[in-house]
């Protein structure tokens, strides 16, 4: 991966960390039960590791010059994403309902989401962290 590639993920993953502590700090006044926290962390878990799987996947395609397989590649890339995550959700539902809460971990998984809205504001802070240093 590019330097360019590592830093939009960096800051990608960074907007997911702030999204997951602004859910945190907002369950606290809310909801403040240990199972909301455990699973909006297993959530931000589960959205930075989904993120790195894009990510590994997209710079593959990248490599290949056949569009019918990069367009192979990244359908199967993410079909078993979207099933590990359901999956994991099932398994949540099921056995673990008492100690992780699965609605947060729902929300957790969206940080992906906020984190790729986010990467811009990192992104800045990122550039203003570079000049002072």
């Amino acid at each position: 991966m590019g330097k360019e590639t590592k830093n939009l993920m960096l800051e990608v993953s960074a907007g997911m960390v702030v999204f997951t502590a602004a859910a945190m700090a907002a369950a606290l006044f809310i909801y403040p039960k240990g199972s909301v926290f455990a699973g909006l962390l297993l959530g931000m878990a589960l959205a930075l590791v989904m993120f790195l799987s894009m990510a590994l996947v997209l710079e593959g395609s990248m490599r290949t010059e056949d569009p019918k397989v990069v367009q192979k590649r990244t359908m199967i890339g993410s079909v078993v994403r979207y099933l590990l995550l359901i999956v994991t959700l099932v398994v949540i539902i099921l056995r673990f309902s008492d100690y992780i809460n699965p609605v947060a971990a729902v929300i957790g998984v969206l940080g992906l989401k906020a984190g790729a809205f986010l990467q811009p504001v990192m992104h800045k802070i990122a550039g203003i962290w570079k000049k002072e240093a």
